[in-house]
């Protein structure tokens, strides 16, 4: 079954296209599903088709599929942490 991705428009506020996010959701790194009280919440690593650096992407698991609700580059070292990525 093909996972339905979203995004909102928050997740577009850092200059990241639509295509780039999308892109960096389906080619991710790292994925992690959040622990409680986000457990509805998946944090991923991706790259896109054009940007240099990495993306981290932040989706809520809803029932009609994924709403990626945040996206920035580069990836803050908090979440680089969280996925157990080591910083440069």
């Amino acid at each position: 079954m093909i996972e339905e991705v979203f995004i909102h428009p928050h997740a577009l506020k850092h200059g990241l296209s639509e295509d780039e996010i999308l892109h960096a959701w389906s080619n991710f790194v790292r994925s992690q599903q959040r622990s409680t009280p986000h457990e509805d919440q998946c944090v991923r690593i991706g790259y896109g088709r054009v940007t240099q650096d990495a993306i981290q992407m932040i989706g809520i698991m809803k029932p009609f599929g994924t709403l990626i609700v945040h996206a920035m580059t580069p990836p803050q070292a908090s979440v680089l942490d969280e996925l157990g990525i080591p910083r440069r």
